[in-house]
């Protein structure tokens, strides 16, 4: 595949969905073109406005809020393995809608609470939500705040 072609087809991919740079450069590796190429169809690709990294952190940070329940620890993490710098996975975490949040992480709460409702021990009961919010990736605080009210 020569680059014209690679980069018509980047280009198709990123039409139809979003991509961060590190997805798009992995792709290109997988396709045989080499890194100043690569360079090339990346920069060409941002200039179109194809590959946007803050634009899709963002749209990652809803999704996995809204779909997977995910805390914003994890999502972090997730982003900081795509090669996300931090400064764009802050801006894309303060989007995120606090009452969505503390909703997302409530209802979670309940509905493993009442999955644990034969555990009699209610410390014990309390460890095991703290460790599924935690494995969750959501902070601490937040959820000791949400079991607090519960």
């Amino acid at each position: 595949m020569d680059k014209k072609q690679a980069l018509n087809k980047a280009m198709a991919l990123c039409a139809r969905q979003e991509y961060c740079e590190s997805d798009i450069r992995g792709k290109l590796k997988t396709w045989g073109i080499g890194e100043g190429d690569s360079d090339a169809i990346i920069q060409e690709l941002a200039r179109q406005k194809f590959i946007d990294d803050l634009r899709f952190s963002v749209a990652f940070v809803q999704d996995k809020v809204r779909l997977n329940q995910w805390g914003r620890i994890k999502i972090r993490y997730m982003l900081s393995s795509r090669k996300i710098t931090g400064s764009i996975i802050d801006q894309a975490l303060d989007r995120i809608d606090g009452n969505l949040y503390t909703q997302t992480l409530r209802e979670m709460l309940q509905k493993k609470d009442r999955f644990l409702a034969t555990e009699m021990n209610p410390r014990i009961r309390r460890e095991k939500l703290i460790r599924f919010g935690m494995g969750r990736g959501f902070e601490m605080d937040e959820i000791l705040k949400i079991l607090k009210t519960d």
